[in-house]
């Protein structure tokens, strides 16, 4: 969208449940991991495998999330939405009937990763509905709204599957989601619109959709707010990697006390996307960005002085600060920098879900690397550096070309 669209509404034909809808949708992302994480013991007991064959389980998953983005998304560009959103969400139920009924280990790897390719299709065309429907304002919004459902879930998980684990076995959570998938896409086939219509779509051939993904590598603006997310990937997932190793080992808190932090640090990300929902009518998205930047700097200062201090308070405020000021950026970074590649919503989401996935992949096992703490404060520094530091270094020279941001 060009400065010249300041004036279009927010919205163009989005029905008015469509955002919850997609959050729907978009919440399979955590519960296909997070759900089933109280019971991995009892999985690696009934399949006979090692503890860390069955934490691999979730590690697939993630690498079937990133590479599927960079798939389905430019896909989507030329076959529209709706199509990949609900045949992934079918799918997303099948590769969980496979998980279930796994004879082994290996299977269940095969299987897991499968669940990841699926989950990929859910999450890139819902970034990418987005992107189509809403305008202005109304896609910071959007993503606020998707974003604080991405971090009130994390909570809501665990102690789902904690309840479900008393009344059935790891197999059964898995035909659990399957159930929730399939209800998914019966609600989605009464009320999912089509929004790219046949006249915005990429030729279907992969020549073109090769060509619709070029493209979107060479705007440099976009890959400047790419640089920002894959930056808070880092952090976000050094933090889930590493945090539970520090403030347990190296701090004392037991499993219940470190559960009751990570719902806190969830819930700040929540509220503060929920700030971010609702200011973004009045503060461009960019301010909200640079506050969000601040934000995180601070707790990372403060969690480098706790860990020097050995202060258990002050390494939990900083924590608290740096996660939660993910709730500012992300929604501004992914309405920025979905604006800035018009009718390739579709390239730009897969660029977008790869890069901040495959930066936390390697970011996580750096964050935890040799036990210390130091380690972990310094992945979560870098991460909170390098976004601004970079978004700066891409932008220089450039001219805003959304009415997202106006010099």
């Amino acid at each position: 969208m060009t400065s010249s669209d300041a004036g279009a509404p927010s919205t163009v034909g989005a029905p008015r449940y469509l955002v919850l809808l997609l959050a729907a949708f978009t919440s399979l992302v955590v519960l296909t991991t997070d759900v089933y994480l109280p019971v991995l013991p009892q999985l690696s007991a009934d399949l006979g495998v090692s503890d860390a064959v069955a934490a691999a389980t979730v590690s697939m998953v993630l690498i079937g999330i990133a590479a599927g983005q960079i798939v389905v998304g430019p896909l989507s560009d030329a076959v529209g939405r709706r199509g990949p959103l609900l045949l992934g969400t079918l799918a997303y139920a099948l590769t969980h009937v496979l998980s279930a009924i796994a004879p082994n280990g290996p299977a269940l790897l095969t299987a897991r990763a499968l669940a990841g390719l699926a989950t990929a299709a859910v999450v890139v065309t819902a970034r990418a509905v987005v992107a189509d429907v809403f305008h202005g304002p109304g896609s910071a919004r959007a993503y606020a709204t998707l974003g604080a459902v991405m971090a009130i879930a994390p909570v809501v998980a665990p102690v789902l599957g904690g309840l479900l684990a008393n009344v059935m076995s790891w197999r059964g959570m898995f035909l659990v989601l399957a159930g929730l998938a399939l209800v998914l896409a019966a609600v989605g086939w009464r009320a999912l619109p089509e929004t790219l219509p046949p006249d915005r779509r990429v030729p279907p051939h992969l020549g073109a959709v090769l060509a619709d993904l070029g493209s979107v590598l060479r705007i440099r603006r976009f890959l400047a707010y790419v640089a920002v997310i894959a930056a808070f990937g880092a952090l976000l997932f050094g933090y889930i990697g590493a945090s539970s190793f520090v403030l347990q080992e190296q701090f004392d808190l037991g499993p219940t006390a470190y559960s009751l932090v990570f719902a806190a640090n969830s819930v700040g990300i929540f509220v503060l996307s929920n700030v971010s929902r609702h200011l973004v009518s009045r503060v461009e998205p960019g301010t909200l960005l640079g506050v969000g930047h601040l934000v995180s700097l601070v707790g990372v200062v403060l969690l480098g002085l706790g860990v020097g201090a050995s202060l258990l308070w002050l390494v939990l405020l900083g924590l608290l600060l740096a996660v939660s000021a993910l709730g500012l950026i992300m929604p501004a970074a992914q309405a920025l920098g979905m604006a800035e590649a018009p009718g390739r919503a579709g390239s730009a989401s897969g660029v977008i879900g790869i890069s901040q996935f495959t930066v936390g992949a390697i970011a996580s096992p750096l964050a935890g690397l040799g036990g210390s703490a130091w380690s972990f404060v310094a992945v979560l520094a870098a991460g909170a550096v390098a976004g601004p530091v970079l978004l700066r270094l891409l932008l220089h020279g450039t001219r805003p070309t959304t009415s997202l941001e106006r010099s």
